[in-house]
């Protein structure tokens, strides 16, 4: 389902959704402010993770336990 919805844009954010049109990157304006709330939602994502990671750290858990030991696995000499 979708819904319509009515904003107000200053001069210069209406020039940048009709930027993203006009260069391909988007079909239109509705979908231009769809990618931008797809960007906001990765960034939230992004940042919940992030503090959750900081918190792994901040107890001395182990963020990545898959690549544990990764560094030392035997590799060649690069001579």
């Amino acid at each position: 389902m979708t819904t319509q919805i009515a904003i107000r844009l200053e001069d210069q954010e209406l020039a940048a959704l009709d930027a993203e049109v006009a260069e391909g990157r988007a079909a239109n304006r509705s979908e231009a402010v769809r990618h931008g709330i797809a960007r906001l939602q990765r960034d939230q994502r992004y940042r919940v993770e992030e503090t959750e990671l900081v918190e792994l750290v901040r107890r001395g858990e182990a963020v990545y336990p898959d690549l544990d030991g990764i560094l030392d696995l035997p590799h060649p000499p690069l001579d």
